[in-house]
């Protein structure tokens, strides 16, 4: 149980207590919301949140004016000890901080024989009884490994680092286009490969509805396959035909070089955003985005090339061969590398761990040479192994597709039921949360007011990474050890409380 003493305050001398057998969060402000308000003008409404998991305490600042100080530090989200003291506001009421070992089943707030009032709201939710439990999570392909799971953001320096490499490959892309086919060609070509890419990359979002992953890291893994892993697979492949002829590049080097250049940066994005790398069906958005943005600039290449040689004819021949009847191609063949990835970032078996990314690369490897090889055979040969081969793999990888989305509809729903029996999500939102449809209609409901619409959409993904939070520390509990996504949900949950009042 914590306890917290209100030091300098009209309430001073008050104790409020937090008890995880009855509820897991309070709320510290001057609203009547806050189960103690406070008159100062130095608290916000909403001003904090201590809330508790596990036995350990923490406390998050709600975004308030004039800051939460925890041992005369501002901080956003702080872990709690005994002796600590929070300070709401500079120069605000202060509340010591006390841990106790064992939770006394007398009064929960006591002021030498004082109790302050309640309003219906609070009262309702210090009432609350329902015992924190996770519910079983539904069948993975393996436990996950929560001490591989640090739960950091990539630091600032990094980020800027890769955002700097990318714009300077990006660069040396474009002038290589314009210097091999002119700035008018170069225009038509992109735009040929660039709109229909447009169109793939809103299949992905759309699957990716559940848990949409943030703009910033879905456009690096485009900017990564578009000018890294296209930079470095041309450099490679033109060295390797020079020497070993068309045939051996196409079945050996490119499967190689380009598989290794596009699954590095699905790599990269699991190691250092792994905030937003979740689950298998993570790793097969990443890696298709990437695969699309290698895919559109190859295209770029092709298109420029074929305009060239043969005019408009054959670039509407090159666009029906390889912007209709297999734009999946590069997309399947990478997919292998996120699914080996998403599968290491789920396992707790160590062996698979690493093998899962290496057996991933391995069929991406089988898959580009297969395909490769059989455009170097005739044209009825091709056409066969395209329509007995190539066919049935992608319906096969549009199944497995499928069946992923359901599993993390089940996983959300299994996991975000214990925050509809605790009264944080309500049973007609987490409705909404769960159908695609209402979900959708629900946001562009909201699509005249800029503000509103922003916070229905940051409370869909705050509500699904909730979800996903539980669901990894089910899988720690499972393990007998700890992840940081364990921290994380005490962040999310004051994040939905609070946007909980803005989504109306």
């Amino acid at each position: 149980m914590l306890r917290l003493i209100v030091q300098n305050s009209t309430h001073s001398g008050q104790q409020l207590y937090l008890d995880p057998k009855q509820t897991n969060w309070l709320l510290l402000g001057r609203s009547e919301e806050s189960i103690l308000s406070f008159v100062e003008t130095s608290v916000s409404s909403r001003h904090a949140i201590v809330s508790t998991e596990h036995g350990e305490f923490f406390l998050l600042d709600q975004e308030s004016t004039n800051g939460t100080y925890l041992n005369g530090e501002r901080v956003t989200t702080a872990k709690l000890t005994t002796g600590d003291v929070i300070e709401l506001g500079h120069f605000g009421p202060r509340l010591q901080v006390v841990i106790e070992a064992s939770a006394s089943e007398a009064n929960h707030i006591s002021n030498a024989g004082t109790v302050p009032q309640f309003d219906d709201t609070a009262r309702a939710r210090a009432a609350q009884t329902v015992q924190w439990t996770f519910r079983e999570a539904a069948q993975t392909i393996g436990l996950y490994n929560p001490q591989h799971d640090s739960g950091d953001v990539p630091p600032p320096v990094g980020v800027a680092g890769l955002a700097m490499f990318c714009a300077v490959m990006g660069i040396i892309v474009l002038a290589l286009t314009v210097l091999n086919f002119g700035l008018s060609v170069s225009i038509i070509a992109g735009l040929t490969a660039f709109i229909p890419a447009a169109i793939y990359l809103s299949m992905f979002l759309w699957l990716d509805r559940y848990d949409p992953e943030p703009f910033r890291t879905l456009a690096f893994a485009f900017a990564w396959g578009a000018v890294v892993a296209i930079l470095v697979s041309g450099v490679f492949n033109v060295i390797f035909q020079q020497t070993f002829g068309d045939f051996l590049t196409g079945v050996v080097s490119a499967p190689l070089i380009e598989e290794g250049s596009k699954g590095a940066g699905v790599l990269l994005i699991a190691l250092m955003f792994k905030r937003d790398f979740d689950s298998v069906l993570d790793g097969i958005v990443y890696a298709g985005v990437v695969a699309l943005g290698f895919a559109t600039m190859e295209n770029v290449d092709y298109y420029g090339d074929s305009l060239t040689r043969g005019g408009a004819d054959d670039l509407a021949g090159t666009f029906i061969v390889r912007g209709i009847l297999s734009p999946f191609s590069h997309v399947l063949f990478t997919c292998m590398t996120g699914i080996g990835c998403g599968i290491a970032r789920e396992t707790y078996n160590q062996t698979l761990k690493f093998a899962a990314p290496l057996i991933g690369y391995a069929a991406a490897m089988l898959l580009h040479a297969l395909w490769n090889m059989l455009a170097s055979f005739s044209v009825g040969v091709f056409w066969l192994g395209y329509l007995m081969l190539e066919v049935p793999l992608f319906i096969a990888f549009i199944c497995l597709i499928v069946v992923m989305i359901r599993r993390e509809a089940r996983i959300l729903r299994e996991t975000l039921s214990v925050e509809v029996e605790k009264g944080l999500i309500s049973p007609e939102i987490m409705e909404i949360v769960m159908s695609v449809f209402r979900r959708s209609s629900w946001v562009f409901a909201a699509f005249g007011n800029r503000q509103l619409f922003n916070a229905r959409r940051q409370y869909l993904r705050a509500v699904a990474k909730l979800g996903l939070c539980h669901w990894h520390n089910s899988r720690a509990v499972e393990a007998k050890g700890d992840t940081g996504s364990f921290s994380l949900i005490p962040q999310l949950r004051a994040e939905v409380f609070k946007l909980n009042h803005e989504i109306q």
